[in-house]
């Protein structure tokens, strides 16, 4: 009940639900989105003219955000800025709130050689950590609405199946911030570019152009490395799944950028269960995917690995499944970002 729920108020957000409840919520919605915009507007607004402190460290600091409410892909390229300053032999630090720890755990477990800063206050936390280690270059996960921080470049991620939802602001709509808020972009990042059409793709830029004419725009998308199993961690190549009959599970921003994903390489889930994001797994709910994917006879259960690090242990114990592994590919745009990024900030390429 409380899945469907939230299902419910997602699909309202997105624009994808105009029955008569959703009209019948219409005022009470608007009235709470005009409240939120209010709070939102008036604590940047006193961060901006420093009437609230803003902490400035001695390091370089690159934000990465969204302005929406759901997954936009900022963590893949968080992981992608972080692998590409570490290949220079720079120190990276990456803070992050670890809301569900799912995305630090994956981070941790990806980037080894990073420092990771996980907490709220995490001005607080990158001037501990660098007492005790080197640091050349912070970014800030999910930074753009972390307004207590100075930041040296900001980067906002955009997903090309759902940028915007219905316009509206939370919870009438999906947007954290008003569009406006896109001209405090240096780069504007397109995730899943790979998954609409060529035309949708020029009206997204042209859109994004309106609202943040300075901003410069890169186009990306995941690319599937391979799968690899829960327990011992076997790799299999994503090939090796083509046209297997399987069951997925995600609880995701997104979710259908994941089935896009896993269809594009001919793999068709027969059974499909999402939850809401962060979701944390009960031992009961994995019973019932197990259950029903033996009864749909199934040859495998796949996941993702955000989903895989929120739970791993219980993940590994009841379903053993197999993870999908997949890493950011800049389609277009990574010359923008060698420059914006890097030598902006003295890292040297």
């Amino acid at each position: 009940m409380i899945r469907q729920a939230t299902n419910y108020l997602k699909f309202l957000a997105e624009g994808r639900e105009d029955g008569v409840l959703s009209k019948a919520l219409s005022p009470l919605l608007a009235a709470a989105e005009g409240i939120y915009g209010s709070v939102v507007g008036t604590t940047r607004s006193l961060y901006e003219k420093k009437a609230l402190r803003r902490t400035r460290l001695p390091f370089p600091v690159i934000s990465v955000g969204n302005i929406t409410w759901g997954g936009t892909g900022k963590t893949p390229l968080v992981e992608y800025l972080a692998r590409r300053a570490t290949s220079h032999n720079k120190n990276v630090l990456i803070l992050t709130r670890g809301y569900g720890k799912d995305e630090a755990e994956q981070l941790k477990h990806n980037l080894p050689k990073v420092i990771m800063g996980v907490g709220p206050d995490r001005a607080a936390i990158a001037q501990q950590l660098a007492k005790k280690h080197p640091i050349d270059l912070a970014i800030l996960d999910d930074g753009l609405q972390h307004w207590p921080l100075e930041r040296d470049l900001e980067i906002i991620t955009l997903n090309a199946l759902n940028p915007f939802g219905n316009r509206k602001l939370i919870p009438r709509g999906i947007l954290r911030e008003p569009l406006k808020t896109l001209q405090k972009a240096a780069v504007i990042v397109i995730t899943h570019a790979n998954l609409i059409s060529p035309s949708e793709l020029i009206k997204l830029r042209e859109e994004i152009q309106k609202h943040a004419p300075k901003a410069q725009i890169v186009e990306s998308c995941l690319e599937p490395l391979f799968f690899y199993r829960a327990h011992k961690r076997a790799r299999l190549s994503v090939d090796r799944l083509q046209k297997q009959k399987v069951t997925t599970f995600s609880g995701v921003g997104t979710p259908r950028s994941f089935q896009l994903l896993l269809s594009h390489f001919q793999i068709r889930p027969v059974r499909n269960f999402e939850f809401p994001d962060h979701h944390h797994y009960s031992e009961q709910e994995l019973i019932e995917i197990k259950k029903v994917s033996e009864s749909a006879s199934t040859e495998e259960i796949i996941t993702t690995e955000k989903d895989f690090y929120r739970a791993p242990d219980v993940i590994t114990k009841i379903l053993n499944p197999l993870v999908l592994a997949v890493r950011l590919r800049i389609l277009k745009g990574e010359e923008v970002l060698a420059y914006q990024i890097f030598r902006s900030l003295g890292v040297t390429q």
